[in-house]
């Protein structure tokens, strides 16, 4: 089964310095990209063509890892906005240490995730909350941080 790391960096500098240290902790050279928007197919611009068919590919390369929606729609619009993505594909074993690398380099977290996590988690835990005692409601909160931790930095995705 194969697995892929994710993460959106601020800008091509920090995600050489993440592909460096992911050859350095033996993930494979030819399982890390680093992909940035094709400077003629930017948004606006006057060849959308090229800019098009980036978007269609990147999407459909996310898809096929197993992104939802949503987390493609924020992975497209981060690129287009200047940042990096770097991708680390391997075994799951592999993938794993590539997201724990990339979380050492500070990735963007996505305001997708964080907004869609933070509204619904707020809501249910406010609504659990009102009907159960403190050592429930205590559990409620680890749930709530787990989820969180899991939205923050790079994505494993394993397909």
């Amino acid at each position: 089964m194969a697995a892929t790391a994710v993460g959106l960096f601020a800008n091509a500098s920090v995600a050489e310095s993440v592909a460096e240290a992911l050859r350095a902790n033996a993930i494979p050279s030819k399982g890390i990209r680093i992909l940035t928007p094709p400077a003629n197919g930017a948004s606006g611009s006057a060849d959308s063509t090229s800019g098009d068919a980036f978007v269609a590919k990147l999407s459909r390369d996310l898809r096929s890892m197993g992104a939802a929606e949503g987390e493609i729609d924020a992975y497209l619009e981060g690129v287009q906005h200047g940042r990096v993505l770097v991708f680390a594909t391997g075994t799951l074993a592999q993938a794993d240490a590539a997201t724990a690398i990339m979380n050492a380099y500070g990735p963007i977290e996505v305001e997708e995730f964080a907004g869609a996590i933070a509204s619904s988690s707020a809501k249910s835990v406010g609504e659990a909350a009102a009907g159960v005692g403190e050592l429930d409601t205590q559990n409620i909160s680890l749930k709530e941080d787990r989820i969180r931790a899991k939205t923050e930095g790079s994505r494993l995705f394993s397909w």
